[in-house]
């Protein structure tokens, strides 16, 4: 019955936030190398550990050019793009964490990968820390939840010339899990996961 309890406790005061990132290529009509590049988020959250959480991105506005650069004053859950070689991708993804509790926590993001060629390339924010024994989790290792945390370095997804228009998948999704006595960022997530 305390097992039962203590298991209740934990899933109570574990926030997930399924922040998906989808970023989908699919074929131009009229451009040999011409895709059209799509992100969604969906963000889901209790207020044990915050009040709220959000994630969303800057508005990437096209120009005469053929690039995109963002509005910074307009935020929105999606973005389309259409992706040539040798033009880079601006994506400015964020978590913003409103009204954070005393509870001790850690912010984690799992950054999923589907079919990405070599020929795309990104790098995360140095305040997030590779967790060991996992290929794709991160932890927040910065102390400020009072603006937004960002995600990618340099807010930028970077194409070679070299890019073939392949399709690819990037995902990304975070947690925010209570924090028990001394654990360290692994043991938490270890131990959430293990559980669920």
């Amino acid at each position: 019955m305390q097992k039962k309890m203590i298991k209740k406790r934990i899933i109570l005061f574990g926030i997930i936030v399924a922040v998906t990132f989808v970023i989908a290529i699919t074929a131009g009509l009229h451009a040999k190398y011409i895709r059209k590049v799509s992100l969604q988020g969906s963000v889901e959250f209790s207020s044990e550990l915050a009040e709220k959480v959000e994630l969303n991105e800057s508005e990437a506005v096209p120009t005469k050019s053929g690039r995109y650069k963002l509005n910074q004053n307009k935020k929105v859950l999606e973005n389309d793009y259409k992706v040539m070689p040798g033009v880079n991708i601006p994506k400015d993804p964020a978590i913003t964490v409103t009204g954070k509790t005393g509870i001790p926590s850690y912010l984690f993001v799992e950054v999923t990968e589907t079919d990405i060629p070599d020929t795309v390339t990104y790098l995360l924010c140095e305040c997030w820390e590779k967790i060991n024994n996992t290929n794709n989790i991160y932890v927040y290792t910065g102390d400020d939840f009072d603006t937004p945390i960002k995600i990618l370095k340099d807010d930028i997804l970077n194409v070679s010339a070299q890019y073939n228009g392949e399709s690819f998948n990037l995902n990304f999704t975070a947690y925010l899990y209570q924090k028990l006595n001394n654990e360290t960022a692994e043991e938490t997530y270890s131990r959430v996961t293990s559980e669920s």
